[in-house]
Formats: structure tokens, sequence, C-alpha cells
């Protein structure tokens, strides 16, 4: 064979090489070139790629691709193709309702159990200390502050800070999926209102689909929320190499965790420039080992990150939809004994009942930073004591 023809025979295996990693080579060409001197080149990739996804060839490839996967762990296990894909509007409100998608075990349109959520925010008071009355300290001017009490009597604004009136909740399709239970528990206290701006498939990797970091600023300007929940990193995490050795200093190029880092200092610094109390909420231990592997590494990266601000705050949920022995488990009792389903059947989104706890979670969280206020419950055909029958 000439050299020609080796050289011809070369070229066409190159390219029919990247054309079935496309989307690899699509991102790390976006994360290397789209913001530098050779951003045309970044849009000519991505032109490519559009094209290739229109053919059939490339639906056939991706199924092959997938049904490879467990034989390919840590590669192909971890392609994105083979999980979440960008959705239409469509899907992205089909998705909002959540009309049983997963089998969940709880109804989006049931009410949430008002007493078990209080109950929650309410933990029992510890003992009274000899010489302690029992009653709140005196302010100041000598008078006792008022208290916001349950139908228990158990008090709610330990906080330190006045009760939100506007939450905005942001992030990927389990913030959706948070946002569900969230909606059903914010109306049991006065004066919250909820946003719900979260975005499928979205997330930090890849601002090309959604830019969280420009849309984050959109939405504080828009709503002014008091407080801001986020839940993202389900499609952030697949991107993680567990194995992947840290660059040599000064070196141009980073390891994603450290470009993921940045975006999340990026992220964080917008909520902290404009003073806004955030929550961001981990992601739950998840059922595939290898992608937990990478969960738990990009849960590490958020927690550091948050440890940076002082209106941040990480809550971890890693073992709130666990099992007794730690494990990932799809059932678990709930507080009657009954076995309720909480994972979806992908093993990484939640069902409402599994939305429910985590609601729960950051609901007791922000209780303890600020007031909350359940609403006042009208006791009617009672008489006031001492009041003639």
């Amino acid at each position: 064979m000439s050299w020609k023809k080796a050289c011809l025979v070369y070229m066409i295996a190159l390219v029919v090489t990247m054309l079935a990693n496309i989307e690899k080579v699509s991102v790390w060409v976006d994360d290397r070139l789209a913001d530098g001197p050779a951003a045309d080149t970044a849009r000519q990739v991505r032109r490519v790629r559009n094209l290739w996804r229109d053919t059939g060839l490339a639906l056939s490839w991706r199924q092959l691709d997938c049904a490879m996967a467990p034989y390919f762990d840590e590669t192909y296990k971890n392609n994105l193709a083979c999980r979440e894909e960008p959705a239409s509007d469509a899907a992205e409100e089909a998705l909002r309702a959540r009309l049983d998608p997963n089998q969940p075990v709880l109804k989006p349109d049931e009410p949430v159990n008002a007493d078990g959520l209080l109950a929650v925010l309410s933990p029992p008071k510890p003992p009274l200390d000899e010489g302690d009355t029992g009653q709140p300290p005196l302010s100041p001017a000598g008078q006792t502050p008022p208290a916001t009490t349950t139908a228990a009597g158990q008090s709610l604004t330990q906080g330190k800070a006045p009760a939100p009136h506007k939450i905005l909740v942001v992030g990927d399709s389990l913030a959706i999926g948070l946002s569900l239970s969230l909606r059903r528990s914010v109306v049991e206290f006065d004066s919250m209102e909820l946003i719900e701006e979260g975005k499928v498939s979205s997330g930090l990797a890849n601002p090309k689909y959604y830019d969280w970091g420009k849309a984050l600023r959109v939405f504080l300007d828009k709503y002014k929320p008091d407080v801001v929940v986020v839940m993202m990193g389900a499609n952030d995490a697949k991107y993680i190499n567990i194995n992947e050795k840290p660059r040599p200093p000064g070196s141009p190029n980073k390891t994603w965790p450290e470009v993921f880092s940045m975006r999340v200092e990026d992220f964080l610094s917008a909520l902290q420039e404009k003073n806004i109390r955030n929550y961001w909420i981990g992601l739950p231990i998840m059922g595939d080992a290898s992608y937990a592997r990478q969960v738990q590494m990009m849960n590490d990266i958020v927690m550091t990150e948050c440890g940076k601000f002082k209106n941040s705050r990480y809550l971890d949920t890693w073992s709130l939809l666990a099992d007794d022995q730690g494990n990932y488990s799809t059932f678990l009792p709930n507080e009657k004994g009954a076995k309720i389903k909480v994972r979806a059947n992908d093993k990484v989104h939640f069902t409402v009942a599994g939305g429910d706890i985590l609601s729960q979670a950051f609901l007791a969280a922000l209780s303890k930073d600020m007031e909350i206020a359940p609403k006042k419950q009208v006791v009617s055909g009672t008489a006031a004591p001492g009041a003639s029958q």
C-alpha cells in the first residue's frame, strides 16, 4: 500500500472515530476553545455535532454505545448520551406536573402532612434545668418577646432572621422534583411564596446549553428572593473522572473538578454580592456505584465552595434516602413502618415521597436560621375561657 492510500485510510478512520465520539469532542472543544481566539472552530464543531445528531446513523450508534455501557466501566458507562438529554419545553412542563412518571407513592396533588412537617420543624424541647421557669428570656426593655407557636405550643421563631417571603428554587431536574414537595409545604406557612426556575438536563458543565451563571443573575434581579435553594449536579458529576491526576502547577489545562470548583464559586458569588441567603442541597446516594463515587466527589467540591461564603450553606442529604446500613434503597419505611418508594426507576431521581423527605430536611434547616410562622388556624364554634354560655 502506498503512503497516499495509508494516509487516506488513516484520515477516514480518524473522521469516523471523531464522529462516533462527537458529543465528547464537542464538550472538550467548548471547554478549551469556546472563549478564546478559536471560538469559530468551536462553533463549527457544534454545527457538525448537530448535523450528526440528525442522522439515523447517529441514533443507531448511540443505542449500540449505550448497550455496551455495562462492559466498559468508568468509560462508556459515564457517557452523557446514555443518560439525560436536553428536553423540550413540553417535556420539561410534563416533568414539572409530575403526573406519576416514576410511580411515586404520594400523589403531587395530595396535601403535605402538616402535623408531621411542624413536628420536624419544632423538635421537642430539652428538659428544664433546675431554676428554669421555661419562659423565654426577657428583652432589654424587660418585656417578653413575642413568639409564634404551633397548635401544640411549640415555637418556630428560633431563627436569627425574619421569615422569608420569596424562596427561589434553581437547578436541574432534581430541583424540579424538590420544588414539587416544597410547593406543597410552603402553603402551610404565612406569606411565603415559592418561585420555581429549574431546568431539565442543566448544570454548570455545559453553559452552551444553559448558562446558570447568567440565568441566576437574571432571576435575582427579576424576583428579588429572600432565599435561594440550589439543587443540581446530577449532570455535572458525569464529567468527573475519579482517577484523573492533578495537573502540574502552572499548567494551562485544568481538571474538571478544578473547572467545576471555579464555576460553583462564580455561581455563589452572585448570591453573595446581593447578600442573599442560600442553601445548596447536596445530592443523595445514587444507585450506580461508579456514578455514586463521582457524585460524592462533586458534593465535596460544593461543600468546600459553600464554606467560602458567609451566606451559603451546604445541606448533606447523602444518608437521608439510604437504608439503615447506609446503602442505596428504592424503598424506605415511613413513620408507620410501611415501605414507601422514595427513588425513581433510574436510581438517580426521587419520587414525591423522597422529595418530601428532602423538603422537610431543608425546611428544618431553614427554621434554625429564619423565623417560619405557620398559618394561624381559626377554630370556629369555641368560646373564650370565662365567657358566658
